[in-house]
């Protein structure tokens, strides 16, 4: 009876063993599935974000010599030059990608980087501001660097798909929090309708998760859209930062 006792608690705890290291096998692929998709989005979101920019400014700014061609000669080269500044920034940000490292230098000025951004997309047809205020020093490089990319996205998917005529950045930086907005006047949309199909309003998002922030996108059919950028900042970010 010991015996028979003894063989049945080895086979129980065999069999709890094989169990366990089963239930463990299933969490430890669990995780590194999830890393795996992780890993594609943040690829998709680098490609669509850096890659995808840079070739959608050189065709836009193409389309636009071949317009001054004609009419404006001096024009039409100031674009060329542009187009050729987008290729270069495109080919860099691709080998960097490719070789594993950061895609881009951390943004050193929010307010410089925007502007940049803005000069190089704004033509006869649309308007474009920019309104900065608050001290930079206080928010982390890398809330200013994916700050950057969401801002221009939202800019780039107004010109894209709004038509408008006037487009509005605002970014205040304060000792807690950096909010931002960018705003225009175009067609306008129905944002339930588009929920989920967007690769640019996706990826907008899930940086603005990263930093613990959210993007809230208010628009109706002809009444142009809002693009609101949220992120608090965390209490040992709250000092300022070195400049």
């Amino acid at each position: 009876m010991f015996t028979l006792a003894v063989s049945g608690m080895e086979a129980s705890l065999s069999r709890r063993i094989r169990e366990a290291a089963d239930s463990y096998h299933g969490f430890l692929l669990d995780l590194v599935h999830e890393a795996q998709e992780e890993e594609r989005r943040r690829i998709a979101r680098e490609l669509h974000d850096r890659i995808g920019h840079g070739i959608s400014v050189a065709h836009q700014q193409l389309a636009l010599s071949e317009a001054y061609r004609a009419s404006d000669a001096a024009r039409a080269s100031a674009k060329i030059t542009v187009v050729q500044q987008a290729i270069l920034e495109t080919m860099e940000n691709l080998r960097q990608l490719t070789s594993e490292l950061h895609p881009q230098t951390p943004v050193r000025s929010l307010e410089k980087s925007l502007m940049s951004f803005l000069e190089a997309v704004e033509t006869d047809e649309v308007s474009v501001a920019l309104d900065v205020s608050g001290d930079e020093t206080w928010a982390e490089p890398h809330v200013l660097d994916e700050s950057f990319l969401i801002l221009r996205e939202a800019v780039r998917n107004a010109l894209t798909h709004g038509s408008p005529r006037i487009v509005l950045v605002r970014v205040n930086i304060a000792p807690h929090e950096l909010s931002a907005s960018v705003q225009d006047n175009g067609r306008g949309f129905d944002p339930a309708a588009v929920r989920g199909r967007g690769v640019g309003m996706t990826s907008m998002r899930e940086r603005a998760e990263l930093l613990d922030g959210r993007v809230v996108v208010s628009s109706e059919p002809e009444q142009g859209c809002l693009v609101e950028l949220f992120v608090p900042f965390k209490r040992q970010s709250r000092g300022r930062r070195d400049a």
